[in-house]
């Protein structure tokens, strides 16, 4: 969030004078202690207007607690903020992306993926870091319908490549003999005599 004002530089009022008054050490050290207090002031007022927006403030964030009813001083300001926004959409009715979007406001990675309709009034959301568990499901049991119930995933993403082996811990040979009743063949080249086929059978264990 940016938050330019008339001045959006150091505070240097000889600037505005004629070049040659700077000349002089005493006028000089007067402005200079002027340009100081303005620039104290100037950076003052933009402090001030930060305090405003939960996305900007810092020691503003008190009074935004305090008026939403949250008691978070022992977290880092950065979590502070997102659980000020969470707290400020209220309980209405939500979908399936603004719930991702609230989940990742306080999952840190914020690539958390909610989908719907995993189970019988089932949804799930799958995560690749074991980061911030307690605070996604505390958001979550303040906005999903009462109704629902929820599964957290832990999937794991990579590039690299993947290899699946086993090995054969159990067969079965079958048998298949010929029909004793087939006692004529007819072909047109040379009659071998029936055999049995053999049949294998194997299961891997991974």
């Amino acid at each position: 969030m940016m938050f330019n004002l008339l001045r959006t530089y150091k505070v240097d009022v000889l600037r505005y004078l004629p070049k040659f008054l700077s000349n002089d050490n005493t006028f000089k050290g007067a402005q200079d202690s002027l340009s100081e207090e303005h620039e104290k002031q100037r950076l003052l007022i933009i402090d001030i207007c930060k305090q405003l927006f939960v996305e900007s403030a810092t020691w503003g964030l008190d009074d935004w607690e305090r008026v939403y009813g949250l008691q978070n001083k022992h977290l880092p300001i950065d979590q502070r903020r997102n659980l000020l926004l969470v707290k400020m959409r209220g309980a209405q009715t939500i979908t399936e992306s603004q719930l991702q979007e609230i989940v990742n406001l306080v999952y840190p990675p914020k690539n958390a993926i909610v989908l719907e309709n995993t189970g019988p009034n089932t949804f799930k959301i799958i995560v690749n870091t074991i980061d911030a568990l307690d605070e996604i499901r505390r958001v979550v049991e303040i906005y999903k319908p009462a109704h629902l119930s929820y599964l957290l995933s832990h999937a794991f993403t990579g590039k690299a490549p993947m290899r699946i082996s086993g090995a054969v811990s159990q067969i079965e040979r079958i048998y298949i003999m010929p029909q004793k009743s087939d006692r004529t063949i007819t072909t047109n080249g040379p009659i071998s005599k029936p055999v049995g086929a053999i049949a294998i059978r194997s299961r891997l264990q991974f």
